[in-house]
């Protein structure tokens, strides 16, 4: 188990992207489970990172990986549109938009998309990593990264406009 100041330094570092990780797949109140449960593995996992990069890339691959696997099992439950919206009632999603479109419809945007290109579209566009470093965290060719990529942005654009 790695020590807490190490913990507490990763989550300072990389929560941030984590969170944004989980929101583009998730609702918030799941995206607040996988969060937790991310950093929860990065605690137990005894394995060294070459640097900071590595540690980052790691956690955002752990947090994607737990969103797909909450989405497979929340189909498995199968539950109707209308009994999961009287689950949710009038609760709104506290996000701050930082621009005049909102980040709300930014993200319902993206969780549009469907995977891929969602993942290699936000590892790209939100966290900023270069095709060639997608490629290696996907386990995919950079030729099918910057397809995915470019896709993404076109279908993203289609449904923002």
């Amino acid at each position: 188990m790695r020590d807490a100041t190490d913990i507490e330094r990763a989550m300072g570092a990389h929560a941030d992207a984590v969170w944004r990780a989980c929101l583009v797949y998730l609702p918030a109140a799941d995206a607040e489970d996988v969060f937790q449960e991310t950093f929860l593995k990065y605690a137990l996992h005894d394995g060294p990172f070459r640097d900071d990069a590595h540690a980052r890339a790691w956690l955002l691959r752990v947090a994607i990986n737990g969103c797909k696997d909450a989405l497979r099992a929340a189909r498995r439950r199968d539950v109707s549109l209308d009994e999961r919206m009287e689950r949710l009632g009038d609760r709104a999603v506290d996000v701050e938009a930082p621009s005049e479109l909102g980040l709300r419809e930014v993200l319902d945007a993206m969780s549009a998309l469907g995977d891929p290109p969602r993942t290699q579209l936000y590892l790209a566009l939100c966290e900023g990593y270069t095709a060639r470093e997608i490629a290696g965290i996907c386990d995919m060719p950079v030729g099918t990264v910057y397809s995915w990529i470019s896709r993404g942005k076109r279908r993203l654009r289609e449904v923002l406009s």
